[in-house]
């Protein structure tokens, strides 16, 4: 009897064991809970979530475990969701309730550059395009591939999209795995937030109708030609990319007139074989900010009403 107490004992203990570690990712060490207030030395890569569900963000210094501070909420089911980061990073907690410091924008403490930060290690095989129409479409950090359906990441403008996001909707939480067909089309507004494409292939994005379109968190890697296509009228707002090895940043479409206006701020630009910014509209604007270049060619090409930059450094 007392052997089959001690093991009951043992299996319970290694069942909450597996409960308590499904908070968080193998590999990582809680830090804080919900309502709590982390920190962080250094910019870490911090987990938020439970039950196996995760998001993930880089942060710095202190910040509050709350859904505000990483953007989407994981897991709505679960109340008790915990910070995590990597065993090999440090942090600590208090217990005071969430923090006017943290950053609600996703991908890193106000003034940081980090781009993206998201992977779980799922994959997707997409072989339609995936409508977002209203609300919040969250990939749970997912890979997204395109299939043969939708197109192979060459040059060829009969590709599908991946994603096409309408009426001012939202996307988040996504990986764009190689080869993504034509990325993600825009009509009439909307706004992508902790975006990653492993390998552009044709563009990143492209705006097809006229709207505003919020990109913020986003990382692209590895595009023969545009990052950002833009085929209507239309505001763009860019917030914390990182962008690297690409042929230019943006392109209005060629030979266009319409206005586009086009703010970028805390980016991260490299590697450009081209430049950044181009239009042939004498009607379009477009300013880059608080940014980081390299190799990145030409900011302004094309006939721009105005074309400005302030706070760029380059590394």
């Amino acid at each position: 009897m007392l052997k089959k107490i001690v093991i009951t004992a043992a299996l319970l203990g290694c069942a909450a064991s597996v409960l308590a570690a499904a908070n968080r990712p193998s590999g990582y060490v809680t830090i804080c809970k919900i309502g709590q207030t982390c920190s962080v030395s250094g910019t870490t890569n911090v987990a938020f979530g439970a039950s196996g569900q995760f998001v993930y963000k880089n942060l710095s210094g202190t910040f509050s475990c709350s859904v505000a501070t990483f953007g989407s909420d994981p897991i709505p089911s679960k109340s008790v969701k915990e910070c995590s980061i990597p065993q090999s990073g440090s942090g600590g907690t208090t217990s005071s309730s969430s923090s006017s410091s943290s950053s609600s924008s996703g991908g890193g403490s106000s003034g940081s550059i980090t781009g993206a930060s998201c992977s779980n290690g799922s994959t997707t095989n997409v072989s339609s395009t995936i409508l977002v129409t209203s609300g919040t479409y969250d990939g749970g950090c997912r890979v997204f591939n395109a299939t043969s359906a939708l197109g192979d990441g060459s040059q060829s403008e009969s590709q599908k999209p991946v994603f096409r996001v309408e009426n001012g909707a939202t996307l988040r939480n996504v990986v764009l795995g190689n080869n993504a067909a034509d990325g993600i089309h825009f009509y009439n507004g909307g706004t992508i937030d902790n975006i990653r494409w492993s390998n552009v292939g044709e563009d990143a994005f492209t705006i097809k109708s006229s709207g505003t379109v919020n990109a913020r968190n986003i990382t692209g890697y590895a595009g023969e030609d545009k990052f950002i296509q833009v085929n209507a009228a239309s505001t763009l707002n860019v917030s914390n990319c990182v962008v690297d090895n690409m042929g230019k940043f943006l392109r209005q479409n060629g030979g266009t007139t319409f206005k586009i206006v086009v703010n970028v701020d805390r980016c991260q630009i490299s590697n450009m074989k081209e430049g950044i910014f181009r239009t042939d509209s004498s009607t379009s604007t477009a300013r880059i900010t608080n940014s980081r270049l390299r190799n990145a060619g030409s900011i302004c090409i094309g006939k721009w009403a105005s074309c400005t930059s302030s706070g760029i450094t380059n590394y």
